[in-house]
């Protein structure tokens, strides 16, 4: 199988190495030559290209699948709007001229905003927040196409290596957390978003689907935080409500919702299983990792 990687950054590397060591042939698109040679120094050949351009003919077009996972790279509306809204109709409008059979696009479980620790399914209420609108017109972008089979795949709170914003905080010492901290979360590690992608490529009924992605197993950010606090041997974690919040409610002022999100659907159609059942495995061996 041939695969395109349009925005292979954190998601889209592991997912490149994935598919290349299962015996795919994989090109990952970046924006910049600088990305381009890293890429290419890990062994994936890589082409640089901006999403906003116009003109996509530069693009090859001989493949079998389009994986979009471009991000916004933390930025606010405009950003959000450039790559989950427009850059994703500009990559439809191109793959609808190929031979490619299949499009997969990396969405967010973001869309929903359920506050209430119920269950979320894909067929739940979602959108009501600018952001969450914003992936939503991607998304329908992505499913009303006339490619053959699309996916869009709702993807929980990342992290994995290199990404644990907890992990490095109670690592310096840092023990007091604000903001809400009462909440479930639902998270997934970067391999298994990886594995649930090129799943979504080998399989899955022929159509347009869409599936949450996550580990199945949500965890309450406060848990979270004193479980890795005494793994760690650092002292009894400090909550303050007043008390400066995240790197998210810093950047975008939102508050993080409290919900359940049910990965059934992944886990039935696409035959997917997570490798870390929960954040506590996952962080486990990050930690291990680092000794």
């Amino acid at each position: 199988m041939k695969i395109i990687i349009l925005g292979c950054g954190y998601i889209g590397t592991a997912l490149a190495h994935l598919a290349k060591s299962q015996g795919h042939e994989v090109v990952g698109v970046v924006r910049s030559d600088k990305s381009k040679q890293q890429l290419e120094s890990s062994g994936i050949p890589s082409l640089a290209f901006d999403i906003s351009s116009p003109d996509w003919s530069v693009l090859p077009s001989d493949f079998d699948v389009v994986v979009y996972a471009a991000s916004t790279g933390g930025g606010g509306p405009d950003a959000y709007t450039l790559a989950y809204d427009l850059g994703v109709k500009n990559a439809i409008c191109w793959a609808e001229q190929t031979k490619v059979s299949c499009f997969i696009f990396t969405s967010s479980t973001g869309v929903y905003r359920q506050d209430d620790g119920a269950r979320v399914t894909e067929d739940s209420v979602a959108g009501g927040e600018t952001i969450a609108d914003i992936i939503l017109a991607g998304e329908k972008s992505v499913l009303n196409s006339k490619i053959q089979n699309t996916r869009v795949l709702r993807l929980g709170g990342l992290y994995g290596p290199g990404r644990h914003h907890l992990l490095n905080q109670l690592m310096r010492g840092e023990l007091v957390f604000g903001g809400r901290t009462d909440h479930l979360i639902n998270y997934l590690h970067r391999d298994d978003a990886a594995s649930a992608i090129l799943a979504a490529c080998l399989g899955g009924p022929t159509g347009s689907r869409v599936y949450n992605i996550t580990d199945g197993h949500p965890v309450r950010k406060d848990e979270l935080i004193q479980w890795t606090a005494k793994k760690l041997g650092k002292g009894e974690p400090i909550f303050d409500i007043n008390a400066p919040a995240g790197p998210r409610m810093q950047r975008g002022g939102r508050t993080q919702p409290s919900r359940f999100i049910d990965n059934t659907r992944a886990l039935t159609e696409l035959n997917w299983r997570p490798r870390f059942s929960s954040i506590f495995e996952g962080l486990s061996e990050i930690m291990d990792s680092m000794g």
